[in-house]
């Protein structure tokens, strides 16, 4: 159940998580993107984020970015990557749609993958899936007119959803106004429950 006067997904301790993880925090929000768009981490970037993402912050972000339908959503704020569908449903029959379906659930599939090596890096929880390749996604070559729609549609939305879903968290989180000894007051009183 949301709490009372809850306008946005995230609750009150977990604004205060956003807060304690991303104010201020550009590089992390940086290298979390690299790690989204497949590009590769130094040692140096991949303890950063497992210093700072625990799998509590991983799944803030999967909240946001690849949520699952929930009912602890306040009114109004249930999110979901299919919703970006509405409109083109209204004006397009079901073979014209097919396509669009191909690419969302590899949007989907990407999204997923991504997590999966977000935990692999913050947990050491290896998971095996089927790889997708960003930058294959892009390639236009040798590709049926069917596989060049389905890849391009799903490699420019993922382009443009990446950055703005980052730049949303680091918007949440503002500037840093939790301490440290309220961030660990906090971070015990959630695990007793």
């Amino acid at each position: 159940m949301p709490e009372e006067n809850q306008q946005f997904i995230f609750n009150t301790d977990e604004l205060s998580l956003i807060k304690n993880t991303f104010a201020e925090n550009d590089t992390l929000l940086y290298t979390i993107r690299k790690v989204f768009l497949q590009f590769p981490l130094t040692d140096v970037e991949k303890g950063l984020v497992k210093q700072a993402c625990t799998p509590e912050v991983v799944e803030l972000l999967r909240k946001r970015m690849l949520p699952d339908l929930s009912s602890e959503y306040p009114l109004g704020q249930i999110p979901s990557l299919m919703t970006t569908l509405t409109d083109q449903l209204r004006a397009k029959n079901e073979d014209e749609m097919g396509l669009q379906f191909k690419a969302k659930i590899l949007e989907e599939n990407y999204l997923a993958q991504r997590f999966y090596d977000l935990e692999e890096i913050v947990t050491g929880a290896k998971q095996d899936y089927t790889s997708v390749n960003l930058k294959d996604l892009g390639k236009l070559e040798g590709k049926s007119k069917e596989e060049q729609f389905v890849d391009m549609t799903a490699y420019l939305f993922l382009l443009g959803y990446i950055d703005p879903m980052l730049l949303m968290m680091r918007s949440i989180a503002g500037e840093k106004k939790e301490t440290i000894e309220q961030q660990k007051q906090r971070m015990t009183r959630n695990s007793s429950k």
